[in-house]
């Protein structure tokens, strides 16, 4: 019942960020395996997010195309998790036309693969890399567990509310930063 509230409040947030935004354009996404064969074929949902069910330990790829022009013209960030093994990226929507964007990513035992694409509110260099922070999801929530930057407003509210704390967000921060590093 304590994190009813909290929940209801992030969940509203999300809810008139995603109005506010006008959501993202579903973005088509196929995951397979190293030999190749299909393991999930689906689409973003209106926050840009999709999981798969749970997949065999593997390396898998992750791919995502739109021939949708709304994405034309703007940059992307595409964030790919399987558990702690985590893949990010930003683009321009252009690519996800021109040949779309492919993504490795290892997954152990028991796990499935979980991700979003999200808008930039700005243009982006190649070499920029944004902090991030899972927002996991909520009791009561139509929102699945997603990405969001360490600095956004969603964030810090998720913070505030204690759905994340200070320890995991500098937790998570450290691994983004050192992914070689355990």
């Amino acid at each position: 019942m304590n994190k009813t509230i909290p929940s209801l409040v992030v969940s509203l947030l999300l809810a008139a960020a995603a109005v506010a935004s006008g959501g993202i354009p579903p973005v088509n996404v196929l995951v397979s395996d190293k030999g190749g064969k299909a393991a999930f074929k689906g689409a973003t949902n209106t926050s840009g997010a999709f999981a798969t069910s749970k997949l065999q330990p593997g390396n898998y790829v992750v791919q995502f195309n739109s021939t949708s022009a709304e994405l034309k013209g703007k940059q992307y960030a595409i964030v790919v998790s399987a558990g702690s093994k985590k893949v990010s990226a930003n683009v321009a929507g252009d690519k996800f036309a021109g040949g779309g964007v492919a993504m490795k990513v290892d997954v152990g035992a028991g796990l499935n693969i979980t991700g979003q694409v999200a808008a930039q509110s700005g243009p982006m260099s190649k070499d920029s890399k944004k902090k991030m922070v899972w927002i996991p999801k909520q009791l009561g929530s139509n929102v699945p567990g997603h990405w969001a930057e360490a600095d956004s407003a969603e964030a810090i509210a998720a913070k505030n509310a204690g759905i994340i704390s200070t320890q995991d967000v500098s937790r998570m921060q450290e691994k983004m930063s050192n992914p070689g590093g355990n």
